[in-house]
């Protein structure tokens, strides 16, 4: 599985198509929100500055390289990436919050095909159960000068992509 957490987190609400268009996930251990995906960061500040109550609050939207969908990380308390920056799998791009329209700290992952057109079931790509509970997506930190991997698996477009990525 492939959560923008590393380790343990709870799925709070699930994805219900138009309804509510991603998972919202709470971390446990932490609450840095990690990169599910290797891409450019489009969009990283207040979905409305203006009126900072609404929407996503702070929130990342980062383009996907293999599918050229973008991936939503929402209501974060801060932003560690910027507009143009180039991420992969595992970096931190933020820190889970409360902002915007939100009840509680949480990240609202969901996955859009064209903008706030087509919602993507971000349950069936990353392969988090749709289901409220805790979960851990099998991320193992290693200490020191050890390597840290995740195991990953995508499915897009009905096509899996699995692999390890070590960090050093």
């Amino acid at each position: 599985m492939n959560s923008p957490y590393m380790g343990d987190f709870k799925v709070t609400q699930e994805y219900k198509g138009n309804d509510h268009d991603g998972l919202d996930l709470v971390g446990i251990a932490s609450k840095e929100i990690h990169s599910t995906v290797n891409g450019i960061v489009e969009f990283a500040g207040w979905e409305n500055s203006s009126d900072q109550s609404q929407g996503f609050g702070q929130y990342v939207k980062i383009i996907d390289d293999v599918s050229g969908y973008g991936y939503y990380f929402g209501h974060m308390s801060s932003i560690k990436v910027k507009v143009g920056d180039r991420v992969k799998i595992t970096d931190i791009i933020g820190i889970e919050g409360s902002t915007g329209n939100s009840t509680g700290s949480h990240c609202h992952y969901c996955i859009r095909k064209n903008g706030k057109g087509t919602h993507i079931d971000v349950s069936a790509v990353s392969g988090i159960p749709n289901k409220l509970g805790t979960y851990n997506d099998g991320y193992v930190s290693g200490s020191g000068n050890k390597s840290e991997n995740k195991s990953v698996t995508l499915i897009i477009d009905g096509i899996t992509y699995s692999g390890t990525l070590t960090k050093k």
